[in-house]
């Protein structure tokens, strides 16, 4: 598996072709952009290319290339939650990455850490970290996966080669599901449920998207209604019940409001610029320029970027996502014109 197993980010694995061929390797990278759209694949990919002994990095096929794809090369580490854990603690970079960073490698060329999730890096990890950042190790390279650079401290952005890794376009997405699951999946709907995110697509139950999406609609629905229209207790009730308690209501919290950041990107798109940009949400094209009419378009960018407010709230880790949900309700309600 090469460089063009990664459909629709040519900017960014054109970035890490030119690093390579030139010899001019930075000492940390950092690949973000949404969930589900090959960073960690790429990051993976870009471990073998550092250690291929091959042509064209990375070959696939020397002993080096094999390693790192069976996940047992001595000299790429991978990082990431302990099982069951919502953040990475500084006990496991300090084991992980401080211990090994100014060791020499054990028989590649370079040592490579690649830390998943980084938005899960406590603070305490993150200032532990960027001492490594700050004196890196000859032929030490940190890779940084994350869809949120929010949570990341501005000294360890600062000190990393950003790539910016973005959604699919639908075609691309289309291609790929037609290629992998064939004629018995709803390739369409999966095209528009997964919203650009090809590892959502993939791994997704259909049924449990258009659940959440119709659950969001009612929301925004409600939401959007008239001044003095709206249940703004059954709107809380909606949007708390999404928190439930623990790891995963937090989960099924950026989830929602995932599917509403979407949602209101195609309504903002119905206003501005319908030929111009893809929808995702094409078999519902006509409920959500209603909505837009509703809204406005000042309005709708105000609650874009308040659902934008609350993602990185929740998926810091920092805040009680049912207090969240509920604030956001009142939040998003005064960006809807008090004249509709």
């Amino acid at each position: 598996m090469g460089w063009e197993s990664i459909r629709g980010q040519d900017a960014a694995l054109d970035l890490l072709r030119r690093d390579l061929s030139s010899g001019q390797v930075a000492g940390a990278y950092l690949f973000y952009g949404p969930d589900g759209v090959g960073k960690a694949s790429a990051a993976r990919l870009f471990a073998q290319a550092l250690q291929c002994v091959g042509d064209a990095p990375p070959c696939g096929g020397c002993a080096a290339c094999e390693k790192v794809s069976a996940n047992v090369h001595p000299d790429v580490v991978s990082i990431g939650p302990a099982a069951g854990a919502r953040s990475i603690k500084a006990e496991e970079i300090r084991e992980e990455v401080i211990r090994r960073a100014h060791q020499r490698p054990n028989e590649g060329m370079r040592q490579v850490f690649i830390v998943d999730d980084a938005h899960l890096l406590t603070r305490v990890s993150q200032n532990v970290l960027l001492k490594t950042l700050e004196e890196p190790g000859a032929g030490t390279i940190l890779i940084l996966v994350t869809p949120n650079l929010h949570t990341l401290l501005p000294t360890i952005v600062s000190r990393c080669r950003r790539l910016r890794f973005q959604a699919l376009a639908r075609a691309d997405l289309t291609a790929i599901l037609e290629e992998r699951l064939g004629d018995d999946a709803d390739v369409d709907k999966l095209v528009s449920l997964g919203m650009g995110r090809l590892g959502v697509a993939m791994t997704s139950d259909v049924e449990v998207l258009s659940e959440r999406r119709e659950e969001a609609m009612r929301f925004l629905e409600e939401l959007s209604a008239p001044a003095g229209r709206a249940d703004e207790v059954a709107l809380i009730t909606l949007a708390t019940e999404r928190a439930g308690s623990g790891a995963s209501g937090r989960n099924e919290t950026i989830l929602f409001l995932e599917m509403l950041r979407g949602l209101l990107r195609d309504i903002l798109i119905t206003r501005e610029a319908p030929e111009a940009i893809d929808l995702w949400h094409t078999d519902i094209r006509a409920a959500l320029a209603a909505m837009g009419e509703r809204w406005g378009s000042a309005g709708l960018t105000r609650a874009l970027e308040r659902v934008g407010e609350a993602m990185r709230d929740v998926d810091g880790g920092n805040t009680n996502p049912s207090l969240t949900l509920e604030t956001l309700v009142y939040s998003l309600r005064e960006t809807v014109p008090a004249g509709v």
